[in-house]
Order: C-alpha cells, then structure tokens, then sequence
C-alpha cells in the first residue's frame, strides 16, 4: 500500500471521529448520545456543592440511560440560549431543559411524544403588587423572559395581537438572581414562572412572590427535543418514560429531586 492510499485513509478515519452527533463504538455496539441541558434551573438542572450536574432532569435521564443499553448518555453544559441552537447545528442528540412545544419550534425539531413534567405557568408578581392578573393589564409594563423560550414566544404571540399598546419585553439571559432583584426593584413589573418556581424563589431568597390570575395556556408536561431524523432514539425514550410513568418510578423520581434541593437549601 503506497504512502498516499494510507494518508487518504488516515483522513477519513480522524474525520469520521469527529462528526457530531450519536457516535458509535465498533468494540461495543454502544451508542453515545450527547444531552445538552443548563446547571442554572433548580430544582431541574443546578450544580451541587461539589460542581457536579445534579437536579430532576439529570436523575430521569440517568433512570431513562440505565433501561437503554443500547445507548451512553452524555451531558453538555450550556446557557439556555445556546442549547437549541446546538441542537440545530448537529452537536447535540437531545435538549433536555423543560421545553415545551410551540408551532415554530415543530419546524426545526422532532419533540418526544411523551411528557415527563407538567406544572402550569402564571404572571408572578411582588407580593405587594396590586391590579395585574392578566396581559391586558401588563400593556405598557415590563414583563421578563428568558430569550428563546416557550414563555417570551407566549408574551410575543400576544404583543402581536396588540400592536397599539404592547407589553414591553425585558428578556434576561443570565442567573435567576438578576431576575429576582430587577422584580424586586421594579425595573419589571412581572414575570412568568411556574408555582414551583416561586416556590422555590420565596424559600431560597426569602422574597414573596405570588401567581396572579389565571394560567397562562394549557397544563402540558414538558418534551425532550430532537434532531429531525432521531425517530429511532426518540421511540426508545418515549417508551422508557412510559415504563417509568406506569411504574410510579418517575413520580418517585420527580419528589425525591425537588426533596433534596430544598433540604440542602435550608441546611
């Protein structure tokens, strides 16, 4: 074999390695797959004392991986902002981060058919903030929202409706603390966020934060999201998950999550 034939085939060999995406091991059979999810959302997603990537998310992953052999999850650590983004480009196999579904993401995406978290979302407010319970008496206030999110596409959606008197749009990229002191302070006056999430606010910031109103859209659990070509991979997760949901593992494993969160918190 001449020096050229073995320099074309050492070529494709490293850049066969370093394609994104599932990469196979030819020893083991085994598949790994790269989950992108934050360390910035507890109880889902935060990082313990130590610097590990612990919360819900992880635990049900972990649970989802160990009835999968054919698979090795992998976690990557971005910002919020970037982790769809990836998804997009090919760098990740699944975005793990309490996403919900919406038109303009189905375009892009392939969604898992079975959720695996459900919680509704509200306008938050101080707690001493009276007359606001609905967009309609935002319009002309300062609402915050992460960027690229299920619920800056909500307040979008209806800024678009109402033109003539919109509600002005903070979005905020970086940790919930900036969120909670511009709340705090008025430079928003509301938020959106989930009854766990002012939970947990209120117990590890000591605020007092309260839901107003109705809730905002439908009660739906949360998806993991794909690559569009993933049905494979997103069939042996929907059928976990299913597994975990009749067996009351993911209950046990959603409680046990937010029980050890709040019980580090206080101690």
């Amino acid at each position: 074999m001449n020096k050229r034939v073995v320099f074309i085939i050492l070529v494709a060999v490293i850049a066969g390695s370093l394609l994104p995406g599932c990469k196979k091991s030819e020893e083991s059979g085994i598949q790994t797959i790269v989950v992108g999810t934050s360390n910035d959302y507890p109880p889902l997603c935060y990082l313990d004392a130590d610097g590990n990537l612990v919360g819900f998310e992880k635990d049900l992953l972990d649970a989802i991986d160990e009835k999968l052999p054919q698979y090795r999850f992998k976690y990557e650590v971005l910002e919020f902002k970037n982790i769809l983004a990836s998804l997009e480009a090919g760098r990740l196999d699944i975005a793990a981060h309490n996403y919900g579904i919406n038109e303009e993401r189905q375009q892009k995406y392939l969604f898992s058919e079975e959720g695996y978290l459900a919680d509704h979302s509200y306008i938050v407010v101080p707690g001493t903030v009276e007359g606001i319970s609905s967009f309609d008496d935002l319009r002309g206030k300062t609402i915050s929202v992460p960027p690229a999110s299920g619920w800056a596409y909500t307040v979008e959606s209806y800024n678009a409706e109402h033109t003539d008197n919109p509600i002005i749009i903070n979005y905020y990229e970086s940790t919930p603390d900036v969120l909670i002191t511009n709340l705090l302070t008025g430079v928003v006056d509301a938020t959106l966020l989930t009854e766990s999430d002012v939970k947990l606010a209120n117990t590890f910031w000591g605020t007092s934060f309260k839901t107003v109103g109705e809730p905002i859209g439908n009660l739906e659990e949360a998806r993991y999201v794909y690559q569009k070509n993933a049905v494979e991979l997103q069939k042996a997760v929907d059928q976990v998950l299913r597994e975990l949901k009749a067996s009351g593992e993911l209950e046990a494993i959603t409680k046990k999550a937010v029980d050890d969160f709040f019980a580090n918190a206080a101690g």
